[in-house]
């Protein structure tokens, strides 16, 4: 199976409930529609040729690199857009608004999705399962984008609930993914091999001096972790308090739905559990709701239990989510569905793939429409349909 052979097999279109008129108001509306492209760096070239400043762009949401999406951006009625189009990017005026916009303005997202390079096998049982799915729904889990902060399984924010600060900058500092330039690299496998003489080392990256050199001024480990980029220290708080909440949903399944219905599927963190053949009386049962967690937050009795048997496993406590006086950063209770059942659902009759079968007719690919809530992760769905 292969999803997003090509950005044209993953389209993502947003579907707002802003007011959009077309009398001058305060705000400018636009559609913009790009491919390949990543959202802040898009705006960042936006800004640039336009020569407005960076915080005037407000969006919605993000939206992934590897694909063709759409969704609205927002800049203040004062500003024109002359560069409105490039090679991976098209701007198209819609109109005015009376309030900014800000990030969660949407109701959801709309897709498009072609799996390819299916085998015989793999057709079996598709049909069926897509045909249940708008009944039943999926497991509203974080999937494997929500973890990029995340490097060979080690959450950096658990680092710093278990107040480990040196092991957190460590992390930070040593662990390599394979997107990274090969300059940085070098550094961290030098920095590896070399730990205990780390405030010597000729490291050439400049934020990686930086923080080295803060703990050579303070001797804290703690004061070099503060000089992580903000937005990369908030990324690893919530892609932790994510991952704990998928597992918290895996003991909710295994709680209210016939362990013989569960069957489990990997992702880049681990592994989910799904239902199968589940009935609307055992889906009723489940929680709609179940709280991320957080030292202040409220929760009901099944949830306390629930998230008990979860941090045990993790070898934490709730008393270990306050980490704000120390980092900064900090853990928000709030509701999350615990089932997210996809609207408008349409799946294609197998097709032959022409891109991988080369006429052999060996190779299938499915076309699959649906909308989401926003929040929710498509490939959760394509999870459930095709088992990978």
């Amino acid at each position: 199976m292969k999803l997003r052979q090509l950005p044209e097999d993953f389209k993502v279109e947003e579907i707002s409930n802003l007011e959009i008129k077309k009398e001058k108001s305060n705000f400018k509306i636009y559609l913009l529609e790009k491919k390949s492209a990543e959202t802040f760096a898009l705006l960042d070239h936006l800004a640039k040729t336009n020569k407005i400043p960076r915080r005037e762009f407000c969006i919605a949401g993000l939206k992934d690199k590897h694909a063709i999406t759409k969704q609205y951006v927002c800049v203040p009625a004062t500003y024109d857009l002359r560069i409105v189009e490039g090679n991976n990017f098209k701007l198209t005026f819609l109109g005015y608004t009376d309030k900014k916009m800000h990030l969660g303005d949407l109701w959801g997202n709309k897709f498009q999705i072609i799996i390819r390079a299916l085998r015989k096998g793999e057709l079996d049982g598709v049909k069926q399962k897509a045909s249940d799915l708008e009944q039943i729904g999926v497991p509203n889990y974080f999937d494997s984008q929500r973890f990029g902060s995340v490097v060979q399984g080690t959450f950096i924010a658990k680092a710093l609930m278990q107040r480990k600060y040196e092991q957190a900058v460590k992390i930070y500092l040593t662990e390599c993914s394979r997107h990274e330039l090969q300059s940085i690299k070098q550094d961290k496998r030098l920095m590896v091999e070399r730990w205990d003489k780390l405030t010597t080392l000729p490291i050439k990256s400049p934020r990686f001096r930086t923080i080295i050199d803060e703990y050579k001024k303070t001797k804290s480990w703690l004061a070099a972790y503060q000089k992580i980029p903000a937005n990369l220290r908030e990324l690893y708080v919530s892609a932790y308090q994510s991952y704990l909440w998928n597992e918290c949903v895996k003991e909710l399944l295994k709680r209210f739905v016939d362990r013989k219905k569960l069957y489990i599927i990997p992702y880049s963190i681990g592994s989910l559990l799904f239902y199968k053949k589940i009935t609307l009386q055992e889906l009723e049962k489940i929680p709609k709701t179940f709280k991320t967690i957080s030292e202040l937050g409220n929760y009901n009795e099944i949830e306390k239990e629930i998230i008990s048997r979860v941090l045990q496993g993790e070898g934490i406590s709730l008393q270990d989510f306050a980490i704000k006086e120390e980092t900064g950063n900090f853990f928000v209770a709030h509701e999350r569905s615990v089932i997210v059942k996809p609207s408008h659902f349409f799946c294609s009759d197998p097709l032959v793939d022409e891109i991988n079968d080369r006429g052999k007719k060996n190779f299938f690919k499915f076309i699959v429409s649906f909308a989401l809530p926003k929040g929710s992760y498509a490939t959760i769905v394509t999870k459930r349909l095709f088992n990978k």
